[in-house]
């Protein structure tokens, strides 16, 4: 159920853990099967869905930014998400990379910095000491 001033509301489920299928509910077409990262099967896995989530969100907040400084979209958004174990547990590293071609080094910082401010996922993240927003003249990975 929506919150009260909800934009778009959306339900992820997931029933089964690591094994089965995860799917929009009320869009059972979309439906991905999903596994871990760490044994070999089919499906799709939670770090790869955290890289996809970030890369697109971030990227298109970035043009969304540059338009309002009437700037052309330069962006493009890479981000690395590895799985670590930790004291109780796993974690991630999440590191993004933003390749802005042609455009100067600072203000490309600057967008970026807009734009971890404006982005929802982006906002969700920022904070946490396991995330890097960098701007990159090439990818690393």
């Amino acid at each position: 159920m929506a919150i009260d001033g909800s934009l778009y509301h959306t339900e992820a489920v997931n029933e089964k853990g690591l094994s089965g299928v995860s799917f929009i509910r009320g869009n059972e077409s979309l439906a991905l099967g999903v596994s871990s990262s760490l044994v070999k099967g089919a499906g799709t896995n939670p770090e790869q869905l955290i890289g996809l989530a970030v890369s697109t969100c971030f990227n298109a907040t970035i043009e969304i930014i540059e338009r309002m400084h009437n700037l052309p979209h330069k962006s493009v958004v890479h981000t690395g998400v590895d799985q670590l174990k930790d004291d109780t547990g796993y974690q991630f590293i999440v590191r993004i990379q933003i390749l802005m071609a042609g455009v100067e080094h600072d203000q490309a910082r600057a967008l970026v910095d807009e734009a971890k401010n404006y982005c929802p996922v982006a906002k969700l993240i920022k904070q946490n000491a396991n995330v890097t927003f960098e701007v990159v003249d090439q990818f690393e990975f």
